[in-house]
């Protein structure tokens, strides 16, 4: 009975282990091969081909794919060829690197997106309404004011529903740091906002964020509305994560221009 359990145990060990490697990004040859290696140290690569179950030609050519990856070391003893598999917690520090340069890489294709888009062919029209669902899609939302708000962004809402906090804290945490991106590129947002304590630390954090806000009072402001060059946001953060964006220059310049009127009627926020 307590071998059973123990099999058992050491099965599941066993899945999770190929799940986790997998997930790096290594296939089941790889994965025998780094296994080899971490139960049986540096060896040639005839021992790990045998414990592998592996022919020893296709043996180098898997651990040449390994070493350029740098999951696994090369060096020479006694003129034989012997081969060490990086400790696990190395291959955390190479997803983390991968994050990073995934990051950058994210950052210099959003920079270069306008350069693309001037670049296509002209008689290829983008849809005039484009829906979003989701965490990635209300990002998309937001990053697409970064490349098309000319100087700023004319808003309605109430902040108290802009962010989905204990829904979702990473896109809640995203958001405020979307916020710092706005105002490192010079973009200004002007809000006519409902009174609420969120909307009051959104006020106390203005000069940082290159906010200026009007104020409205016991309004009920479920959805975000942003206005900026020749489009129309419209974003549900709070509840289902869902969006639209629209295209065109005629809508963004009316509800540009109710914005401008309003904002002329209103008192500043204040706490």
């Amino acid at each position: 009975m307590c071998y059973t359990t123990y099999v058992s145990s050491y099965s599941d060990k066993n899945t999770d282990i190929q799940k986790a490697l997998t997930g790096f990004g290594l296939h089941s040859e790889e994965i025998a091969l780094y296994i080899a290696l971490l139960e049986l140290g540096s060896q040639p690569a005839s021992v790990l081909a045998k414990q592998a179950d592996l022919k020893r030609g296709h043996t180098y050519n898997i651990l040449t794919r390994l070493m350029e990856r740098g999951v696994v070391q090369s060096h020479e003893k006694n003129g034989v060829k012997y081969f060490t598999g990086c400790a696990p917690a190395s291959l955390l520090s190479m997803l983390e690197r991968r994050e990073e340069d995934l990051e950058r890489t994210k950052a210099m294709l959003l920079d270069s997106l306008p350069l693309l888009q001037k670049l296509s062919y002209p008689l290829v029209l983008p849809p005039k309404v484009r829906l979003f669902q989701g965490v990635e899609s209300m990002k998309e939302i937001y990053n697409d004011s970064l490349q098309h708000a000319e100087g700023v962004i004319h808003a309605f809402g109430d902040f108290a529903h802009f962010f989905p906090r204990e829904r979702n804290i990473d896109l809640n945490e995203w958001i405020w740091r979307y916020c710092e991106r706005r105002a490192a590129k010079g973009i200004w947002y002007e809000g006519i906002v409902n009174k609420s304590a969120d909307s009051d630390i959104a006020f106390k954090k203005r000069r940082e964020h290159k906010r200026r806000l009007k104020m409205l009072k016991g309004l009920d402001l479920p959805v975000e509305v942003n206005i900026y060059g020749n489009r129309v946001a419209i974003m549900s953060s709070s509840h289902d994560l869902v969006g639209l964006i629209i295209e065109d220059q005629p809508i963004a310049d009316t509800l540009r221009n109710l914005h401008k009127a309003f904002w002329k009627t209103l008192p500043e926020y204040s706490l």
